[in-house]
This record gives structure tokens, C-alpha cells and sequence, in this order.
């Protein structure tokens, strides 16, 4: 029995030669082979063997090697030595361990020496890369082509020796297909073997090619990354097939194009390789748009020959665009082409939801004969058709009701309407239907009074607190804000429970005006304190131009708090001469562990220091530790920075210096204020808010600042 299996290769189609007589078993092939302990510098290569190693797993194998050894000896088989390869063995299998076994400099190794023919030892080389747990498809696919060209296998055979399913043995099979170009970016893994078989079902080389600079350019969707499979999909069915359904020649027509045949016996016909194309639904698609193109023309101009004789006119140029435009998405023309739709003829059956085209109900040659044709700029000749006659046969098809049939429909359609309309007017429903109409007008005038009473109410609410709401109102609308807005208790630690609604209005309801004042600014800004780099938010923007506009005019400097932070983060191994002043000015409480570190670690930056510090109005008195310039060496009267290390390390300190260590602390003092009448940043109108989830952690605590519970005064008494 003969294979009649299809093998794809680049250039052309093989078939698979006939099965040979005797059946060829891998195990058979090494009987009679003898354990020997070979020299590995007497051992060469197969120049047929797969060429791709990982290196880094060659490494492993290696180190493996190394430990224990190689426990399986590698298959060899006589060879005549020559002048470019003097070795007299050649690997047969178990190259990879015979590479791992030079990296590990073995200078000797366990083999199993068998005589074999070349056509032998190949198909051992195959089988054996092909059972390995990793093969690159492409190999994968190269090994199933080489067995079934020149070992004698067909597909089922493969299928029984590797246990691999049908549709993975034809799958790989069809990567044969691929070009140089294409199998080479396959093999260095630019594209995935999905991606791969997508490309491979085209069977023009060129399209190939432009096919896989579409799908790997990595512009998909402004990701920066190749299509993915599901895209490349798409765009491969949409641009390199063919809905044959469409076609207007004859699928079965041999002598259209000679040298193609008839399309229902293609091999690039979907249906004819259900294997390879199981993701295709049609089984009429073709995957050769060229080739259908060619088909395309050679019917028009077999077509237009035909129109001639009959009488039928062509058209093209200025008139033919003119009549195609005029006759194209019209329900009122007299002439249509085969695609229609559906909603441009009369009568619609409602079946048919007014959905589909004329081609979809007058398939298998209903369709009568054209009118007219326009040929296009490209060649294409498309039919134009007598609406009447299109009408009547799409009645006939059901897609639309004859006069009759619809005047029928609409007169059962208008009693039934009748019918319901009598139903509605007996006097119960129509004293039912006043009642509701009553009902629904006494609804709108409440609502209208509701409206006018709400807007009066705060009209009035607005002049009594023209000049400040008192305590009790803002407190109540602290509640209000809480509604649609989150408090940042993840930021900042609150000193009462902020888990429930409720335990949020119990401290509101006893808490000053500083604090429910504090309340609503942390309700506005909160969002914005744990806002990331990359959120591009106009809510976060403005919160945060917002609070620095606050900042200032509440004589904070932005600037400066942010440098008092970089200053207080950065390690003293860091630390550069330059920066010495920036520490000093913006994060004194740090002078003291500054020095223990310079002393111990860089003594040659002890004058920089002392400078540096004598610049920012510090200075260095026997018996004491750091002074500002304006104080007093007395003992009771000097201002240390604070030790951050503990008193044993501060006795340390001070008798490296010979100072007695000190309990006050240096002030530090705030950063100028600036002028309130600095500009603000511009902002913008704030986005719909979205909110964020909540962290398990919390930072350090925020220093809240507290205020005696008050009894119910307006802000214009506390003031």
C-alpha cells in the first residue's frame, strides 16, 4: 500500500516514496553491538546531526559529568579515518554527552560500538532527536520529513513509533513549507511555533516573507511587541485567504488556470488539509491569494468575452464608477450586485431579522444572469443585477413575503392591535390608566415643590454661613464628605479607630475645629500621598499642586522639605565633601553620628567638616560638643544635636574627641516662609475619583496634633 501523503517542502510539494518492504525497528539496529571504553579524541561528530546545543544546558550536563559520570555510554560506529577527519569512530547518538564529556575534559568515555550503514545511522539519529524531551519543532519537523523521504515512513507509522497524535505529526509537517528566511527566525525563536504554522499554511514564498515582517515588527498596538497569536490570526485569515464561497467561477472548473487545477482539489484549499487547518471553520478557504487572483481574471476576461456576445454591457472608467456608486447601499435602485444586503429589498421575512445579502439565500447558481458589469481600476469585474428579478427570487427563497404573503401578515398584525386596543379601552382600564396619569402628575408637582423647597433651604443655609458655619454644621459635613471620600489612614496614623463609618463619627462628633478642618483637607488631598510616578491622573496632579500652593503660603518651602529628606537618607559612606554643608544646613540633628563616622572611617575629612559646620553657625568649644555661633560655652546653656546611637556609643564618641556628652538638643530651625503672594500652580478641573485599596502595612506616625473637645461654637467665636 502506497502513501498518498502530501509532504510540504520549500520549492514545491513531495509525495512520500512507497512504504518499504522491511520494516525498520531502532532496536533492531543496534544488536550485536560491543561495550567498549573509547578515546574521546578518537571520536568525531555526525556531520547529519542536529547542529543547535544549549550551551548553558551542555554546562549542567557537564558539571553532572563531573560528579558521577557518564551512565550511559554513547552510540558509535566504525568510520574510514580521512585527512580532515582522522578519528575513527563517528557518534551515532549521544552527542550532547559526548560535548558535556569535553567540557568536563574527559579524556575517555563508556561507548557502544555497532557497524551501520549511513541510511542506518540516520535514522537512529532521527528517532533518537526526535524522542529527546525538547526538540525545536522546527528539527521536529525536518527528522519527520527525512524519515518519510528517505526511511520509507508515512505519517501513521510515525504516529505509532513516536506516539504522537495525527494532527502534531501533519502539523509539523507543514513547517516544512517554511522559507530559509522564515525557518531561520523560527529556529533563533523570533516567532512562536503557533505563529509559525500560521505562516507556513501560505504557500507563496514572497508572501511568506512580507507575512512574517507584518506579524514580528514589534508595533502592535503601540505595545512595542510582535503581533500575538491571536492577532496574527486574524490578520493572516483576513489578508493571505479566501472565501471561496465568494468566488464566481467554478471551484471545480480544471481549465480556468491549467497549471493550478481545480480548487477542489488544491492542497492550499482549507478542506483538503483538515489537520493542518483545524482552526479554519470553512473548509472552502483558500491560501493562495495570488493564485486566486489569477483565477479572478482569467474568469472576468472569459466572462467579458461571453458579455460581448450576449449583448451585456461593460462598463469602466468615469461611467463605471459613476453606476457602481449610484447602485452600491441604495434601497431605491433598480440594479444591485450579488452581496446586497438584505434591508434593500422589499418585504423582509421576519425570520431573517433583516440580517444577511442575496448571495447568502441565492447560493448554487439561483443567481440569474447579470444585467450589466463595472470593471474596476484593478481588473475586477463585479455584476450587476435586475432588482425585480433578485426580489422575486429571494421570495422564492423565503428571504422576503410576497405581496401577498406580507399583506396578509400586516392585516393579522393590525387585528391583533385591534384587539389589544379594544382590551385597553373598557371603562375599568381606562379609569385604571387615569388613575396612573393622576398619580404620575401629582409625583411631578411633588417633585417641583421638592426641588423649589431644597434650593430656598440652602439659599438661606449658604447667607447664615456667609461668615462661618459653626462646629455643629462642619461637622455634619465632614459626615458628607466621608461618603465619597476616603480618609489616607494608611498614610497618616489617626489617634481613634478608623475601621467603621461609625467609629469615624464618633470621633467627628466630639472633636475641635482644628480637627474637623484637618479632617476635610486630608479627605481632599489624602489621595495624592501615596500616588505613584507613573499614574498620569488629573485628580492626582491637582491634589498635589494644590497642597504645595498650601504648603507656602503657610510658610512651608516644598523645596526645602524635600532636600531635609534626600539629606537625611543619604548613608555616610556616601557622603561627598561637597554635601557636607546641604547635611549640616538641612539635617543637623545627623551632626553627631556625622563625626563618629569621619573619625572612624575618614579623618581626612575632618577640617571639611569643622568647616562646613563654622559655615552653617556651628562651632567646636573645648569641654562641649557643637554650639551655635550665637551661644555661650557654659555648660547649661550649649545645644547639642541629638545622638541617634545609644549612650554607650555616645560616651564612645565623646571620648574620642574628649568631650563630655551633653542631654540638651540642638533646635532645628524652619525653613523660611515665603511670600502668600507667590503665584499658584494652574490646575485643572478634578477627573471622576477612583479609589485605591487599601495597604496591610502602615508607615510611621503622623504627628497629629490634638485639640480640646469643644462644646458646639461657631468658627467666628474660636477665631
Amino acid at each position: 500500500m502506497s502513501s498518498d501523503l502530501v509532504i510540504p517542502t520549500i520549492g514545491g510539494m513531495k509525495k512520500a516514496p512507497a512504504r518499504s518492504e522491511k520494516r525498520i525497528v531502532v532496536d533492531e539496529l543496534v544488536d550485536d553491538q560491543v561495550f567498549a571504553i573509547t578515546e574521546w579524541a578518537d571520536i568525531r561528530p555526525s556531520y547529519t546531526n542536529r547542529k543547535r546545543f544549549n550551551q548553558t544546558a551542555l554546562e549542567q550536563l557537564a558539571a553532572n559529568i563531573k560528579e558521577v559520570g557518564i551512565v550511559q555510554p554513547i552510540l558509535i560506529r566504525p568510520v574510514t579515518p580521512t585527512a580532515d577527519a582522522p578519528q575513527h569512530f563517528e557518534i551515532v547518538a549521544g552527542e550532547r554527552r559526548w560535548r558535556a564529556g569535553n567540557i568536563a575534559e574527559l579524556q575517555r568515555g563508556p561507548t557502544m560500538i555497532r557497524k551501520l550503514t549511513d541510511l542506518q545511522a540516520r535514522e537512529i539519529q532521527l528517532l533518537e532527536n526526535l524522542q529527546r524531551e525538547d526538540p525545536h519543532p522546527m528539527e521536529e519537523a525536518e527528522g519527520f520529513q527525512e524519515l518519510m523521504l528517505n526511511a520509507g515512513y508515512t505519517a501513521d507509522r510515525l504516529v505509532e513509533k513516536l506516539k504522537k497524535s495525527r494532527s502534531h505529526i501533519y502539523g509539523r509537517l507543514k513547517l516544512c513549507a517554511l522559507t530559509t528566511e522564515v525557518r531561520e527566525k523560527f529556529l533563533d525563536d523570533a516567532i512562536s511555533p503557533s505563529t509559525a504554522l500560521l505562516i507556513a499554511r501560505i504557500p507563496v514564498p514572497a508572501l511568506q516573507i512580507k507575512a512574517l515582517g507584518e506579524i514580528s515588527t514589534p508595533t502592535y498596538q503601540g505595545t512595542g511587541e510582535p503581533m500575538p497569536y491571536r492577532a496574527a490570526l486574524r490578520h493572516i485569515q483576513q489578508n493571505y485567504m479566501v472565501d471561496l464561497t465568494r468566488a464566481l467561477f467554478k471551484l471545480t472548473d480544471a481549465t480556468l488556470l491549467p497549471l493550478a487545477g481545480a480548487c477542489t482539489k488544491c492542497p492550499k484549499k482549507s478542506g483538503n488539509q483538515p489537520e493542518v487547518f483545524s482552526d479554519t471553520k470553512s473548509a472552502d478557504v483558500c491560501t493562495d491569494p495570488n493564485c486566486y487572483a489569477e483565477k479572478r481574471l482569467a474568469h472576468d476576461a472569459l466572462t467579458i468575452v461571453a458579455a460581448a456576445k450576449g449583448g451585456i454591457p461593460v462598463y469602466e472608467g468615469e461611467e463605471g464608477a459613476t453606476r457602481y456608486h449610484r447602485n452600491t447601499n441604495d434601497k431605491y435602485t433598480l440594479f444591485v450586485k450579488a452581496d446586497a444586503a438584505l434591508w434593500m429589498f422589499d418585504r423582509n421575512a421576519p425570520a431573517t431579522q433583516n440580517y444577511g445579502n442575496a448571495t447568502m439565500f441565492l447560493e448554487g447558481g439561483l443567481l440569474p444572469e447579470p444585467a450589466w458589469y463595472v470593471k474596476q481600476p484593478n481588473g475586477d469585474l463585479i455584476p450587476f443585477y435586475d432588482k425585480a428579478l433578485i426580489q422575486k427570487l429571494l421570495e422564492d427563497a423565503g428571504a422576503c413575503e410576497t405581496v401577498e404573503v406580507h399583506a396578509a401578515r400586516m392585516a393579522d398584525v393590525r387585528a391583533m392591535a385591534e384587539i389589544k386596543e379594544a382590551a385597553a379601552n373598557t371603562p375599568a382600564k381606562q379609569a385604571e390608566a387615569a388613575k396612573a396619569r393622576a398619580e404620575e402628575a401629582a409625583a411631578e408637582k411633588q417633585d417641583e415643590q421638592d426641588e423649589r423647597y431644597r434650593i430656598e433651604l440652602y439659599k438661606r443655609l449658604r447667607a447664615k454661613g456667609a461668615n462661618g458655619f459653626s462646629l455643629a454644621s462642619l461637622r455634619e459635613f465632614t459626615k458628607l464628605a466621608l461618603t465619597t471620600h476616603e480618609l489616607p489612614d494608611q498614610e497618616l496614623d489617626y489617634p481613634f479607630d478608623t475601621s467603621t463609618t461609625e467609629s469615624i463619627h464618633a470621633y467627628i462628633d466630639q472633636a475641635g475645629l482644628p480637627d474637623v478642618q484637618l479632617l476635610l483637607v486630608d479627605m481632599l488631598l489624602g489621595d495624592c500621598l501615596a500616588g505613584s510616578r507613573w499614574l498620569d491622573d488629573d485628580e492626582y496632579v491637582n491634589q498635589e499642586a494644590a497642597m504645595h500652593a498650601m504648603a507656602r503660603h503657610e510658610g512651608l518651602d516644598p523645596d526645602a522639605v524635600r532636600l531635609q529628606l534626600e539629606m537625611e537618607e543619604i548613608p555616610f559612606e556616601d557622603v561627598q565633601v561637597q554635601q557636607l554643608g546641604d547635611i549640616i544646613a538641612n539635617s543637623p540633628g545627623r551632626l553627631n553620628d556625622l563625626t563618629k563616622f569621619i573619625l572612624a572611617e575618614c579623618p581626612l575629612m575632618i577640617k571639611a567638616l569643622e568647616q562646613a559646620a563654622n559655615t552653617h553657625g556651628w562651632y567646636y568649644a573645648p569641654g562641649q560638643v557643637w554650639l551655635r555661633a550665637e551661644e555661650t560655652s557654659t555648660p547649661g546653656a550649649a545645644h547639642v544635636v541629638r545622638e541617634q546611637s545609644d549612650e554607650e556609643d555616645a560616651d564612645d564618641l565623646a571620648d574620642q574627641i574628649n568631650l563630655a556628652p551633653q542631654d540638651e538638643v540642638a533646635a532645628i530651625e524652619p525653613p523660611a516662609a515665603t511670600a502668600d503672594n507667590q503665584p499658584e500652580p494652574e490646575t485643572k478641573k478634578p477627573a471622576p475619583r477612583v479609589r485605591k485599596p487599601k495597604s496591610p502595612t502602615k508607615p510611621a506616625a503622623w504627628p497629629w496634633p490634638t485639640s480640646a473637645t469643644a462644646s458646639p461654637t461657631t468658627a467666628k467665636e474660636t477665631q
